[in-house]
């Protein structure tokens, strides 16, 4: 016993032979880290402050970026060769809807969607032919059979005709058109927008577990009515293209 009183008496007074100000909870410190100090700057540097500028929309507003290029800098001009005018739409159109295989495909109720240039294929895009081809593409949706109408044409010539299954075009102005019509002449708004102006917007009703939204797989437009362009809508309206009529209509709660 007195063999084990003596080791421990022994180890203890080793440990504490060690100087104290060298050891830390993990053993020896190391000396501290020398840190060369960087005076401040004489002058303390200007905030940017946050700047705004108008956008093309009224009462929308963007900030401007720091260290961006002028805006004339990055202005592009259109290519005027893929621009196609009024009057050339008007011309393509004219051909188009008299082909007797467009016509079919469109059926009695249809509306224009819009018109692009596309690029030629094959040898035509190679040399002189390049320019000369002008390919376009015509886009209608036909509203009685309810599929959208795909028109390839070659300068004034029709080309292919076909369906464009499962493809839903985005409004054109001849839906937003044919909406408004039927949604001023439903006589839950027939007294309360004729001194409104019109806008539409294509929407898709949502499918159900049980039962689909009203117009679900139709081609519907969404219309609303306000005071000029820039109004909140006061009235609203659900129109079903593909059936020519007026799902719901009603006011639109005070803002």
């Amino acid at each position: 016993m007195w063999t084990y009183v003596t080791l421990l008496l022994f180890i203890v007074s080793s440990g504490c032979s060690l100087d104290a100000a060298s050891r830390g909870p993990f053993g020896p410190e190391d000396p501290e880290t020398v840190i060369p100090k960087t005076p401040l700057p004489a002058q303390i540097p200007t905030r940017h402050a946050l700047e705004f500028t108008a956008d093309e929309s009224v009462g929308h507003i963007k900030p401007k970026m720091a260290g961006t290029m002028v805006e004339a800098a990055v202005t592009r001009s259109p290519n005027q060769a893929a621009v196609l005018s009024e009057s050339e739409i008007a011309a393509m159109r004219k051909t188009a809807e008299a082909d007797p295989k467009v016509a079919s495909l469109l059926g009695a109720r249809w509306g224009f969607i819009d018109a692009d240039r596309l690029p030629p294929e094959g040898k035509v895009s190679f040399g002189c032919c390049r320019n000369q081809a002008r390919f376009t593409r015509l886009t209608y949706f036909s509203y009685s059979n309810n599929v959208a109408i795909d028109v390839r044409m070659k300068d004034t010539t029709v080309l292919q005709a076909s369906r464009n299954e499962g493809y839903l075009p985005p409004e054109g102005p001849q839906d937003v058109q044919r909406g408004i019509e039927l949604a001023r002449a439903d006589a839950r708004l027939a007294d309360k927008v004729q001194a409104l102006q019109g806008h539409g917007l294509l929407m898709q009703p949502d499918r159900g577990f049980f039962k689909n939204d009203p117009g679900y797989e139709h081609r519907v437009i969404w219309i609303t009515f306000s005071q000029g362009q820039d109004g909140d809508p006061k009235y609203w309206a659900q129109v079903d293209l593909t059936e020519d009529r007026v799902l719901d209509a009603g006011d639109e709660p005070p803002r």
